[in-house]
């Protein structure tokens, strides 16, 4: 004889085949719009077999999702870096949402093309088996740009070589004009010349500067790093400031009194001196009274540079432009009666100093209060011990 289903069981079991089906249903829709969305997604389980395919990747990898789903997650999606070596993303996969690095810069070998990517991680959790998830990889495409980037960085470069030879055949012809004894200019004619010869070397330090940006960004700047006396260097490459210094009525000294003249450090020679040209000739530029001072001192391991000046100092809201490329400061034409500049000087020098294993800082108590800028390059016996 037939037995009588419990009521109350056949509703649980009836509530729980709705709920599943209602799962079901948004996981659905929820694969529906991920296969749609532009970037590629792609979800792999736990262990790494792929479940989730969109549209995006199957068009970036010439391959269909039904062929994909399935697949172990490095069979299919390979993902490398600059020097061409495999990224395992197995090890990025199901880690805490707070140590979950976002990989950029990478490169997908894709079908026909590869794909410059940034690629971000998350889990998704199942809501009816807690010890079940699934891991969430989303492929931004920057190809376009990486690629206008490109271009814009081979433009620069070209153009600043293009101009860098005329510029310095204008400036050759005004330093024979300004020291012609036999037919010297006239007074007024000599003020245009100078005016006209400062601005050709403020051009040619800019177009220099752009020059070097490129290099650095393209990865074909080489830094010679060798053992050297830091004050020789300072001393040279700071000669005749105290002459520019002078022209504008202000004090300018350089104090390394604290410092055996002896003292080794390691680094660039010629890129540390235009480091701390750059530095001085700022400190000149925004000091209209008062002096320039160049600190040389020991700190342990490291040798400290700091420029120190009674000029206009450091808004508050230009701080966030120091150091970054292009980062003039928004009051900077207002607090100078020189307005040249590329405003890439603090930029080049952070980018130098750090590739020679130093720091770079700043401190100023405010508006017109004076500014010190310095930095520091590692001694020669910290790097050899």
């Amino acid at each position: 004889m037939p037995t009588t289903a419990d009521p109350k069981s056949q509703s649980i079991t009836e509530e729980i085949y709705i709920r599943n089906r209602e799962l079901l249903q948004e996981r659905k829709r929820a694969e529906d719009l991920l296969y749609n969305v532009s970037e590629g997604v792609f979800a792999v389980d736990k262990e790494f077999n792929i479940t989730i395919f969109n549209h995006t990747l199957e068009t970036m990898l010439s391959l269909p999702e039904s062929v994909a789903v399935g697949k172990k997650m490095e069979d299919v999606v390979i993902i490398e870096n600059e020097k061409n070596e495999r990224i395992d993303l197995k090890q990025y996969c199901f880690l805490p949402p707070q140590i979950t690095p976002i990989l950029s810069g990478l490169v997908l070998k894709g079908s026909p093309n590869n794909y410059f990517v940034n690629i971000h991680f998350s889990v998704i959790q199942s809501e009816t088996q807690t010890d079940e998830s699934e891991c969430l990889v989303t492929i931004s495409d920057i190809t376009k740009e990486i690629m206008l980037d490109k271009t814009k960085d081979d433009f620069l470069s070209l153009a600043s070589h293009e101009l860098r030879t005329p510029l310095t055949i204008i400036k050759s012809y005004l330093w024979m004009l300004l020291n012609d004894q036999k037919s010297p200019l006239s007074g007024l004619q000599k003020t245009y010349a100078e005016r006209t010869a400062a601005s050709t070397e403020t051009m040619i330090s800019m177009v220099n500067d752009m020059l070097n940006i490129s290099r650095l960004e393209q990865g074909k700047l080489n830094f010679n790093l060798k053992s050297g006396k830091i004050v020789s260097s300072i001393q040279e490459g700071l000669m005749g400031f105290d002459l520019k210094a002078k022209e504008k009525n202000i004090g300018f000294k350089i104090d390394f009194s604290t410092l055996p003249l002896e003292t080794d450090a390691y680094y660039d020679d010629d890129k540390f001196k235009e480091c701390v040209v750059n530095l001085v000739g700022n400190a000149i530029k925004f000091t209209k009274e008062g002096e320039v001072k160049v600190n040389v001192e020991d700190a342990g391991n490291y040798i400290k540079i700091s420029v120190i000046d009674t000029g206009v100092g450091i808004s508050p809201e230009d701080v966030p432009q120091l150091f970054q490329k292009f980062g003039k400061g928004q009051r900077s034409y207002e607090k100078s009666e020189i307005t040249g500049g590329s405003g890439l000087g603090l930029y080049i020098v952070k980018i130098y100093i750090e590739a020679m294993g130093g720091e770079v800082g700043y401190s100023s108590p405010g508006d017109f209060k004076g500014s010190i800028f310095w930095i520091t390059i590692p001694k020669f016996t910290q790097i050899h011990n």
